[in-house]
């Protein structure tokens, strides 16, 4: 069956690269001492059994397999057209089949695993050939054609894409090939680097994400997540999404009839034009991390409930009064509130914005019948925004060399790139919803793009069908949903809270100590005489500081906080004391640079978490 499996995989690999086919079919024996068993899940799925050096760890659960990919996946967000992925370990080709499910033809698709061992072994035992048939991949795989990464990257990554990048490392390759892989995630992001050096466009320091989420973990710890209102309603019924499109202009008045008949969702840019139409939605939706305050800030809106991911803007978290749902979003520091009491922290797919949001909210809630409204994903009238939003009457804007696409009431209708990557990503998710379950989504814009995989209808049509039954009160059910969390577990959770500014003190610590280390890099390089041993000896010094500060679970905050943050953490420091000169000198001068952000943004933090987090007494 192996080898059936490994030549199926070797022709597919022949359409597009013949070459590095042969050159797996001429690969007699390998150097890599990595050991690979194959094994399968409790719930059936593939999985690799690694052993390297003294450690053994599994590429993937060996109970659950299956889910945590299908959570990975749902958090990788909307492809660019344009983009290049990398991907950093293969495993058993889970992940790279859940990539290549989503992933456009345009793309870039590049992945480097650094065990030829393991590579073999996903060739003879795993069927890839459909996704290698689907869509060229740029295999690198060391032992066999690493020095091909640099051109590859090269060519992926140019000036006008770079900022549609995506990177991620395979699960577990991180304990087992840690060192590898920052040599080629520091020559990715060393080359970015110079790019954006070119564009005079320099990463710059910016604490908004996460004064966010520091001031919404109160609100957070209260254990409120969407998953709670599965159950609140009825199902049998509709629900309708309310965007800030233009077209909500034409049919807003329809809404009124539509209360506690349908359970409507409203995008946080829609809530005034609804509250100045007497329309109160039952749910707020947010995301954005700067969204002003302006937006939501009319009489009556802050008793509508809200839901939002960790970091959003918590002067608007503070604002609404009802329950606030949170979700997971990728952040660890929320996820561990609900992971330390044994919970699990429910998801949405942002998607990119807050109608993307809202919409995978309403299918995860369980309605099979969605109902759209303002969703114009296009510049209708050329109007951005539907009037009372940003402005009583919005102005109209130039689209004369937006992209032209299919509209619902119109034959063609403007749009800008980024509207078109939303309506790309709901026509994605609409067919992946309909194929898990029946589902129907109606488009009752009157106007604007159009989705495929919805039914057009006006606003009116279709309310006349769905607004039959009995009145429910959808926001009041909300409003008696009980917590997540025992009253045990809420004061874990918060006391938990309480720890984060010690934690971003015990970071300014160490970065303190960074600094010193990097300022003793810099004056033993400039000596005349370079101590090769002096120089290891700091190295193993920045190495061990810098994995103390990534082991505080309050660093995700600076890695949130300073843009660089991330990229010089995983390249020069980690690098081998073979490195001198020139080398030594750039390691100490991002590493200055790199402890001085690590420092101000960990102090600014702290200041701010005590004042949000803690009583004047535990100050």
């Amino acid at each position: 069956m192996g080898n059936e499996i490994w030549e199926k995989n070797l022709a597919a690999m022949d359409k597009h690269y013949p070459v590095f086919a042969d050159m797996l079919r001429e690969k007699q024996y390998t150097e890599d001492d990595v050991e690979v068993q194959v094994e399968q899940s409790l719930d059936g799925e593939t999985i690799f059994r690694v052993k390297k050096e003294e450690q053994l760890l599994y590429l993937g659960g060996r109970r659950d397999a299956k889910q945590p990919v299908e959570v990975w996946a749902e958090q990788f967000g909307e492809i660019h057209k344009y983009a290049a992925v990398f991907l950093f370990g293969i495993g058993s080709g889970a992940y790279l089949k859940a990539v290549m499910k989503k992933f456009p033809k345009e793309a870039n698709l590049i992945v480097y695993e650094p065990s030829i061992n393991i590579f073999l072994t996903l060739l003879r035992e795993v069927d890839l050939s459909c996704e290698i048939e689907k869509h060229p991949i740029g295999f690198i795989v060391e032992g066999l054609n690493e020095t091909e990464f640099d051109p590859v990257m090269r060519n992926s990554v140019v000036l006008e894409n770079y900022k549609y990048m995506k990177e991620y490392v395979h699960p577990n390759y991180k304990n087992l090939f840690g060192e590898e892989i920052r040599k080629y995630v520091k020559k990715l992001q060393r080359y970015i680097e110079q790019m954006i050096v070119e564009r005079n466009t320099w990463h710059t320091m910016s604490i908004s994400t996460a004064q966010n989420m520091i001031g919404n973990l109160k609100y957070i710890a209260q254990g409120y997540h969407p998953q709670l209102m599965v159950n609140a309603f009825p199902h049998d019924g509709a629900a309708i999404l309310v965007s800030a499109g233009p077209s909500l202009n034409k049919n807003i008045h329809e809404l009124k009839r539509a209360k506690n008949k349908c359970l409507i969702v409203a995008v946080d840019t829609a809530i005034k034009p609804l509250m100045k139409a007497g329309i109160v939605p039952d749910l707020m939706a947010t995301v954005d991390a700067l969204k002003p305050l302006g937006l939501v800030d009319v009489e009556g809106s802050e008793e509508i409930h809200l839901v939002a991911p960790p970091a959003a803007v918590t002067a608007l978290v503070e604002h609404q009064k009802g329950k606030k749902f949170f979700y997971f979003d990728g952040h660890a520091l929320p996820m561990h509130l609900y992971s330390m009491n044994e919970k699990k922290f429910s998801d949405v797919a942002i998607g990119g914005s807050v109608a993307c949001a809202g919409f995978s909210l309403i299918y995860k809630l369980g309605f099979d019948t969605i109902i759209l409204v303002g969703q114009d994903l296009a510049y209708t009238g050329n109007r951005a925004y539907a009037d009372g939003t940003f402005q009583d009457e919005m102005p109209e804007e130039a689209t004369s060399r937006m992209t032209m696409v299919k509209g619902n009431c119109e034959e063609k209708v403007p749009t800008s790139e980024d509207l078109r990557i939303f309506l790309e990503w709901f026509e994605k998710y609409i067919k992946g919803m309909k194929q898990r379950r029946n589902v129907t989504v109606y488009n009752a814009t009157e106007g604007g793009a159009y989705i495929e995989g919805t039914e057009v209808v006006t606003l009116k049509e279709i309310l006349d069908q769905v607004c039959q039954g009995e009145e429910i009160d959808f926001a009041g059910r909300i409003r008696d949903l009980d917590s997540e969390f025992s009253p045990e577990e809420l004061e874990k959770a918060m006391g938990y809270i309480k720890e984060i500014p010690g934690q971003l003190a015990e970071i300014n610590k160490y970065g303190r100590e960074l600094r010193k280390i990097y300022l003793r890099l810099q004056k033993q390089n400039k000596s005349k005489n370079l101590n090769q041993d002096a120089i290891e000896k700091l190295l193993r010094r920045i190495k061990k500081y810098t994995n103390k500060c990534m082991l505080i679970p309050a660093y995700e905050l600076i890695e949130d906080s300073i843009a660089l943050a991330d990229s010089l953490v995983r390249s020069e420091q980690f690098d081998s004391a073979d490195t001198m000169g020139d080398e030594i000198k750039e390691i100490a001068r991002q590493g200055i640079l790199y402890s001085d952000l690590l420092m101000e943004c960990s102090s600014v933090l702290e200041e701010y978490a005590k004042e949000v987090l803690l009583s004047d007494e535990e100050k």
